[in-house]
């Protein structure tokens, strides 16, 4: 009888179980320079639910070789980095108009004592609060980077070369080492100067991205760069849901006011139904972003950046 009884419970726990309803699942292949944290894949998650207006189980995949993209993306949706090359997408796929973007900014704690809440910190200001923290904690670094990611490498070869109005921040000017490293238009010095006054954690040489925001969100770091979305930016409420209390900055070296930006595109099959993925009415010029160039970028980084990188470890400036 009790055999009986239990083989009962079973069937009926396996009829249950097949007769439930199972979760929608919406497949999002990414195709990008980026190396998508958890932190990064996560907040992406969140706002592309919200851009689309999906209530669906989102699973977004990074793309590694974009060789097997056909045959591994068909019938899923994908996010490709404006400027990639789309010839290697499945046959049927068009673009839409829909986008998510994504800007590079620092990301400043709010326990930062003296941290102007309203007002811009530019580069003299951002050193000040460096050196305050370090007179607190003298075991501490209050600044932490992924220095070993090409990509973030080239944010600051953007930034330092746009903001200095150098075609090439590979050479350093003459006066070079009379300057406050804070001054500097070079990155690579900028960021050496920083490490040799304890400010920036030399660890940062060694780190990716995923480790410069554990380090962040393990309080051993008050300062740290991330991408994050630009949505971020204008809505304090998603800020703090995503990244805790913290304040976002555009980079403050040489008077910088302006963020590093990159679009993700939204392609799709054609027969996925335009009511459920509207496309926008069209790009609004911002001038608080810099839209990052994914050809020359990349160039960037296959030609250079060994050679940057070498510079930051060995110095000699």
């Amino acid at each position: 009888m009790r055999k009986v009884l239990i083989l009962q419970m079973l069937v009926l726990l396996l009829f249950v179980q097949q007769s439930a309803p199972l979760a929608a699942a919406t497949r999002v292949f990414l195709c990008s320079r980026l190396e998508f944290t958890p932190a990064l894949l996560d907040m992406l998650r969140r706002s592309f639910a919200r851009r689309l207006s999906l209530n669906d189980t989102i699973i977004l995949q990074p793309v590694e070789n974009t060789g097997n993209l056909s045959r591994e993306a068909s019938g899923s949706l994908i996010l490709v980095e404006h400027g990639m090359d789309t010839s290697l997408l499945p046959e049927g796929y068009r673009k839409s108009n829909a986008h998510i973007d994504l800007v590079w900014a620092l990301v400043a704690s709010l326990r930062i004592p003296g941290l102007p809440i309203d007002q811009a910190v530019d580069g003299e200001r951002f050193v000040v609060l460096l050196r305050e923290l370090k007179k607190q904690s003298p075991d501490s670094y209050p600044w932490f980077e992924a220095l070993s990611s090409k990509v973030t490498l080239r944010n600051f070869d953007v930034l330092f070369a746009g903001i200095a109005g150098q075609k090439d921040a590979g050479q350093a000017p003459a006066s070079a080492t009379e300057k406050p490293f804070w001054q500097e238009s070079d990155s690579i010095i900028y960021l050496y100067r920083a490490i040799e006054e304890h400010l920036l954690n030399p660890f940062s040489i060694e780190a990716d991205l995923g480790l410069a925001m554990n380090v962040f969100e393990a309080d051993d770091a008050m300062f740290v760069s991330q991408w994050i979305p630009a949505e971020f930016l204008d809505d304090e409420r998603l800020c703090r849901e995503n990244l805790g209390k913290v304040r976002l900055l555009p980079f403050p070296v040489l008077g910088n006011s302006r963020y590093p930006r990159i679009r993700l595109c939204l392609y799709s099959q054609a027969t996925v139904a335009s009511a459920s993925y509207q496309e926008d009415a069209g790009a609004v010029p911002d001038e608080r972003f810099i839209d990052l160039d994914y050809i020359a970028d990349m160039e960037w980084i296959e030609k250079k950046s060994s050679d940057r990188y070498d510079a930051l470890i060995i110095g000699g400036f």
